[in-house]
């Protein structure tokens, strides 16, 4: 992250795959007011202590606290009246995130793809069974081309940081919501409305499903998304 001044005004850079993302006034709150839309349609808005393993460089971990973040207003910790506490991805530190699990026991552990498993297999080495915690729902956050994932109830978000592409597969009609007035599709191709530096990505492994309407998002774009191996339905 960097932080410069452009007339004035503050404005916040990310490094991210591909190119840069560039905030400027109120850019950030935008976000953070749509990752909570994205919690809400997950079920997840109620939990109350928040874990995110990811990069520095994620919305999920940028977003997550007005005190973490230059020119933030209210993250995710304000907006839903939550702890977020943010861990790192890297191998050596996921090793040591069942034992975090058992002392702060939160309510949401948020973790993307690549380092599930390698979570799941450090779990199991800790005598610690991620699946049977109570009170513990998990978030895989899941890239443009997902990783394969041991089956299990976990909540899935669609999340191409270059894209600021943030989209929940809703609890409430089971398919993904492309937000209304942030992102458009076109021949699988996504692009952000929204923020004039994010880039483009392709969705390879999408179906829309055109004839379904989901109250949450009634002018929502629905979709499904192939798990590796499988054939895109039809």
């Amino acid at each position: 992250m960097t932080v410069g001044l452009i007339d004035d005004k503050a404005r916040i850079f990310f490094e991210v795959p591909e190119g840069e993302l560039r905030f400027g006034d109120g850019d950030l709150d935008r976000w953070a007011e749509h990752l909570a839309w994205c919690y809400r349609l997950l079920d997840l808005d109620e939990c109350k202590t928040i874990a995110v393993q990811d990069f520095g460089t994620s919305p999920l971990a940028y977003l997550g606290s007005a005190l973490l973040m230059p020119t933030l207003e209210a993250g995710i910790a304000e907006r839903l009246d939550a702890k977020v506490i943010c861990l790192d991805a890297s191998p050596e530190r996921v090793v040591l995130t069942p034992e975090v699990i058992r002392q702060v026991e939160p309510d949401l552990l948020i973790v993307r793809d690549e380092i599930f498993g390698l979570l799941l297999d450090g779990a199991k080495r800790a005598g610690v069974d991620l699946a049977a915690l109570d009170g513990l729902k998990i978030l895989v956050a899941i890239g443009a081309k997902p990783m394969p994932m041991p089956s299990g109830k976990w909540r899935r978000l669609l999340h191409v940081e270059s894209t600021l592409l943030l989209a929940p597969e809703c609890a409430s009609c089971g398919h993904f919501h492309l937000r209304d007035g942030f992102y458009a599709l076109t021949d699988g191709t996504i692009v952000n409305l929204l923020l004039d530096s994010a880039q483009p990505c392709v969705l390879p492994r999408i179906s829309v499903a055109e004839d379904r309407v989901c109250e949450l998002g009634p002018n929502d774009l629905l979709f499904t998304l192939a798990n590796p191996g499988e054939t895109v339905p039809s």
